[in-house]
This record gives structure tokens, sequence and C-alpha cells, in this order.
């Protein structure tokens, strides 16, 4: 199980050589266009053998997942917003 440190950041231990790995940064998926991003990046590091496929196929599987999530959250947004005018109209007659 990864340690938790003074900073409260966990640390990332490497299964092969048990060694402590890195923080990975912080990646910005807050928009499709974000999750878009990442997606190309991990298909390119898959395509030039710098992460497993079957890690990568992971990685692109949680990506959609998140990408659906903002997608029915914009859905979500729109649709309030349309019945608020709606509702709106309905009280103007």
């Amino acid at each position: 199980m990864p340690e938790i440190s003074d900073n409260k950041q966990p640390e990332t231990i490497d299964g092969k050589s048990g060694k402590l790995l890195p923080t990975p940064s912080r990646i910005d998926l807050k928009t499709i266009d974000d999750v878009r991003l990442e997606m190309a990046r991990v298909y390119r590091e898959m395509k030039t053998g710098i992460i497993e496929t079957a890690d990568g196929t992971k990685l692109a599987y949680v990506l959609a997942q998140i990408g659906k999530l903002i997608e029915t959250h914009e859905i979500e947004k729109r649709m309030e917003a349309l019945e608020s005018v709606l509702g709106q109209r309905k009280k103007l007659k």
C-alpha cells in the first residue's frame, strides 16, 4: 500500500523494482478537450512503448468514463437552463 508522506501526497512504488517513483503531476481533466488531449497522449505512449498496452487501455477506459461524465454534466446544465427559460415563459402567459 502506498505510504503517505508529511505533505499528505501518496507516494508511488514501482511494482517491478520496489523503488519509490516521483508523484505524477496533476493532469487537468475539466473539459472534453482536456480528456481528448490526455487520451491522445496515452495512445502515443502506447504506440511508442513508453507504457504497456494493457496499462494504456485501462487509462483510456477511465478517460472515456471521465469524458462521459463531463458530457452528461454539460447536458444537464443545458437542460436546466432550457427548463428555466420555459418556466419563465409559462409565467408570462
